[in-house]
């Protein structure tokens, strides 16, 4: 279990510097895919309701440090994402495309309104999503088309992702 949430959580801060630096380059009216959340939607589902949103805490956390919103915004957001996913563990088996289409865009749905909420709870002024603008369904769409392609390749890194209890 720790290892699996070590590698986790490395391989989540990872993603997100890798995301929020090179990302750019590939931007869709102004969207970036969020690698970061595609690979925890994965790495929920597959550990369940704990390691993965131990695993989201902290990479959120990590981001949190390292940006310019409010501290323990981002843990928020990717722990609720996580707990979503996790909710989902064992229920049904995803195949190579449809499923990991769907969960890349409906955690990117999920992800604005853990982000939505947090703005209403605490009334902080900084730029969250608008369920009007295109911006977030063009990300949605986004994290949607990725997620078969990252789901296929974080299979090849099960054996240290995924706790030894729910390999099988």
């Amino acid at each position: 279990m720790i290892r699996s949430i070590l590698f986790s959580s490395i391989l989540l801060i990872v993603s997100g510097i890798v995301q929020s630096t090179w990302f750019g380059a590939i931007s869709v009216f102004g969207a970036i895919p969020d690698l970061s959340l595609v690979i925890l939607v994965w790495l929920a589902y597959k550990n369940g309701p704990v390691e993965g949103p131990v695993s989201g805490f902290i990479a959120g956390f990590a981001e949190d440090c390292i940006s310019a919103s409010p501290l323990g915004f981002h843990a928020f957001v990717k722990t609720f994402v996580a707990a979503m996913a996790g909710l989902l563990h064992g229920s049904f088996y995803i195949d190579r495309i449809f499923l990991p289409l769907v969960m890349g865009f409906l955690a990117t749905i999920l992800k604005a309104v853990g982000a939505g909420f947090l703005v209403l709870l605490f009334g902080v002024k900084m730029q969250t999503y608008n369920f009007l603008d295109r911006i977030l369904w063009v990300e949605a769409v986004y994290n949607g088309l990725i997620a078969p392609l990252v789901f296929l390749l974080l299979g090849l890194l099960k054996k240290v992702l995924v706790s030894e209890t729910d390999r099988g």
